[in-house]
C-alpha cells in the first residue's frame, strides 16, 4: 500500500521543508505539550491543512502531517546521537550536518535539563519510527550528508520524490489505465517454449508502429540539436510530473513513453531544460542510482542507451522499467576484475562490467563508474547501462550498475524484429514483428547478441585495468 504522501503532485524541496519547520514553530499546538490545544486532533489537522492550502487542493493536510512526522523523527535521532556522544565523553562532540537542524532547535524547549526529549514527545517519535514502512518513506536521516559523508543532497532529494511518485504510478495514481498510452503498454506477452537461458521474449508490435521516428545518429558525442525532436517539445499530457531544484534552474521530468516496451515503462529526463545530449553526466548517473537505491523495490530497473548504442533521441534520458521476472543477466555469475569492478562470466554471449553500490558508497562509487564511462566516451565506445538490485544473488538493499561496451551503429535506428539495446543485452527481447516472434528460437538470439561484442575486448580490458 502506498502512502498518501507518495501520491502527491507537489514535491518537497529544501526550501519547502524549511518553510514547513518555520510554520510549525509558529504553531505550538503541534509540538508543545503545554499548549491548551495540544491534545486536540481536530485543531492539529486544521493547522496542517492551513499549510497545505498554500500549494493547492491536491496537496493534503495528511501530506503535511507525514512530512512533519518525518522531520521530527530525524531531529530526535540526531539528538539521541548527540546525547550518546556526550555520555561517552567524546573529545569532539557529535556534529550534525543536517540542513534543518538549527531550524528545528525550538524543539529543545520541550526537553528536560538532560537535553533528552520530553517523554510524551519521545514516545510519539518512537511510535512513528516503528510504524513507518521503509518502502513507502525514506527518512532524511538515512541519506543525510552525515551518514553518507558525500551523497549529493540535491540528487538524493529529487530521487526520493521520483521513487515515491513512481510507486504512485504503479498504483495508477494518475489514472494511466484509462489513457491511450496506458493501453499501449498493456501488450500481449508470452514465453517462448523453446528458450532456455533466454526466457524473457515478448511480443510488442505497438512499439514498432507507434514510436516516434528515430533521429540520425552519427557520433557518440553528437551535439544536441534543438531543431530535432527533444523532450522540451512533448505534449503536457505526456508528462507524469516535473521536479524543480530549489533555484528553479534545473528541471527533471518523468515522462510517459508513447511506445512502451511494457507496462510502467517511463522515461526519466534529468535536467531537461539544459538540453543535454544523450551522454551520461555525473549528476544524472547519481540521480538514477539513487532512485533505484531509495525505491527499495527489486522490480524497478533503470536503463540507458548511449548514442550509437540504439538511442533514438539525442536528449539526455533514462528508461524506467517495473518487471517482476528476473532477467537472464541478473542470474549470471560475476568475478572480480580490478578495483571496484567485476566482469561477467564468459558463458554469457556479450561481456559486461559491474559495480556494486550501496547507500553509503553511492557518491564514491558513482565517481568510479563515471570514470569508466568517460573512458568510453573519449574512445568513442558505444555502451548500454542497466541499474538493478537483483545481481549477486542477494537482497541487501544494494544496487548493481552493469555496463556493456559494444560495437556501435550509425544512422537512423532501423525498426527490425528487435534491436539490441540495454533490454536485449540483459536477455529481455521485446519483439516488434508477430511473424518473427512466432518463429524465434534461442538459437537465433545468441548469435545476434554476439554480433555486437567488441573485437578488441581483451585489449580494452587491459586498458580499463589501468584506470583502477
Amino acid at each position: 500500500m502506498i502512502s498518501d504522501f507518495a501520491k502527491e503532485k507537489v514535491f518537497w524541496t529544501r526550501k519547502m521543508n524549511l518553510k514547513l519547520v518555520k510554520f510549525i514553530e509558529s504553531r505550538p499546538n503541534i509540538w508543545n505539550p503545554k499548549h491548551p490545544k495540544y491534545t486536540s486532533v481536530a485543531v492539529r489537522d486544521q493547522t496542517y491543512a492551513e499549510f497545505a492550502s498554500e500549494y493547492g487542493n491536491e496537496f493534503t493536510w495528511q501530506a503535511v502531517k507525514d512530512r512533519w512526522t518525518n522531520i521530527r523523527s530525524t531531529f530526535a535521532n540526531y539528538l539521541r546521537k548527540i546525547n550518546h556522544s556526550r555520555q561517552k565523553g567524546d573529545a569532539e562532540p557529535y556534529k550534525v550536518n543536517w540542513h534543518l537542524w538549527e531550524a528545528c532547535s525550538f524543539l529543545l524547549k520541550i526537553n528536560r535539563k538532560s537535553n533528552n526529549l520530553d517523554n510524551h514527545e519521545e514516545q510519539n517519535v518512537n511510535e512513528t519510527d516503528e510504524t513507518t514502512d521503509r518502502k513507502e518513506e525514506i527518512s532524511d536521516e538515512e541519506f543525510s550528508d552525515d551518514n553518507s559523508n558525500s551523497l549529493n543532497s540535491s540528487c538524493v532529494n529529487v530521487a526520493k520524490n521520483l521513487a515515491s511518485v513512481f510507486r504512485g504510478v504503479q498504483n495508477d495514481a494518475f489514472g494511466l489505465n484509462n489513457t491511450k498510452t496506458g493501453h499501449v503498454g498493456q501488450v500481449v506477452a508470452k514465453k517462448l517454449s523453446q528458450m532456455n537461458s533466454y526466457d524473457a521474449a515478448q511480443l510488442n508490435p505497438e512499439r514498432g508502429t507507434n514510436r516516434r521516428i528515430p533521429e540520425q545518429i552519427n557520433n557518440i558525442r553528437q551535439e544536441f540539436d534543438e531543431n530535432k525532436f527533444n523532450f522540451t517539445k512533448i505534449s503536457s499530457k505526456e508528462i507524469l510530473f516535473s521536479l524543480c531544484e530549489d533555484d528553479d534552474q534545473d528541471t527533471h521530468l518523468l515522462v510517459i513513453n508513447v511506445s512502451p516496451i511494457s507496462r510502467y515503462h517511463s522515461l526519466l529526463c534529468p535536467s531537461v531544460n539544459k538540453k543535454l545530449p544523450q551522454v551520461v553526466t555525473h549528476e544524472s548517473l547519481q540521480l538514477a542510482v539513487n532512485v533505484v537505491l531509495i525505491a527499495q523495490d527489486r522490480n524497478v530497473r533503470i536503463g540507458f542507451n548511449s548514442l550509437c548504442a540504439m538511442a533514438s533521441v539525442n536528449h539526455l534520458h533514462y528508461h524506467l522499467f517495473v518487471e517482476k521476472f528476473t532477467l537472464p543477466i541478473e542470474s549470471m555469475e560475476w568475478k572480480h576484475f580490478e578495483g571496484p569492478v567485476y566482469c561477467l562470466n564468459e558463458n554469457y554471449p556479450v561481456p559486461a562490467f559491474c559495480f556494486e553500490v550501496d547507500q553509503k558508497s553511492s557518491h564514491k562509487m558513482c565517481k568510479e563508474i563515471f570514470k569508466l564511462l568517460q573512458y568510453f566516451l573519449h574512445n568513442s565506445i558505444a555502451h548500454n547501462i542497466l541499474i538493478t538490485t537483483r545481481c549477486f544473488a542477494k537482497n541487501d538493499g544494494s544496487a548493481q550498475v552493469l555496463i556493456f561496451p559494444r560495437k556501435g551503429t550509425i544512422g537512423v535506428k532501423q525498426l527490425t524484429a528487435f534491436n539490441v539495446a540495454v533490454c536485449e543485452l540483459s536477455g529481455w527481447f521485446p519483439v516488434y514483428d508477430e511473424q518473427a516472434f512466432s518463429t524465434l528460437t534461442a538459437e537465433d538470439l545468441e548469435p545476434e547478441l554476439k554480433k555486437w561484442k567488441l573485437e578488441n575486448f581483451d585489449k580494452l580490458c587491459d586498458e580499463i585495468k589501468g584506470l583502477y
